[in-house]
């Protein structure tokens, strides 16, 4: 699966409350080693993220698809965070999005994950896969 391409996929041991499905997207971090990871977002978080970074522009530029990058907030308003983690992505439709996480935001999406391990298993793609994106 190439970096910053989301897919829609199913919650798999769904719990009583939680959502059908996420957004599946691997990421590479580029504050950390580079090391790859896998996110599964809600429609909320993508929501939350996508206004996020279309409310700051100026905290977006020059990202590359799939690269999770720590940006200083240029424009901080009272009460926002001073930091981001910005991600360009494609999303299902194939349109491209800029996301803005906030350290909370990024937090519960990686409980997520830790949470869902069998979506992330049965979801990402082998080593071969892995050489080309």
């Amino acid at each position: 699966m190439a970096k910053g391409k989301i897919k829609r996929v199913a919650n798999l041991d769904r719990k009583f409350g939680a959502n059908e499905s996420y957004l599946f997207v691997k990421v590479q971090s580029a504050y950390s080693h580079r090391a790859e990871e896998y996110l599964l977002l809600t429609d909320n978080d993508f929501s939350d993220a996508a206004a996020r970074g279309a409310d700051n522009p100026e905290d977006c530029g020059d990202l590359d698809y799939g690269i999770l990058t720590l940006r200083e907030n240029t424009e901080r308003r009272f009460g926002a965070s001073d930091h981001y983690y910005a991600l360009r992505v494609k999303s299902e439709d194939g349109n491209p999005a800029t996301l803005l996480f906030t350290d909370a935001g990024l937090e519960r999406i990686r409980q997520r994950v830790e949470a869902n391990a069998e979506d992330i298993e049965a979801n990402k793609t082998g080593w071969l896969a892995d050489l080309f994106d």
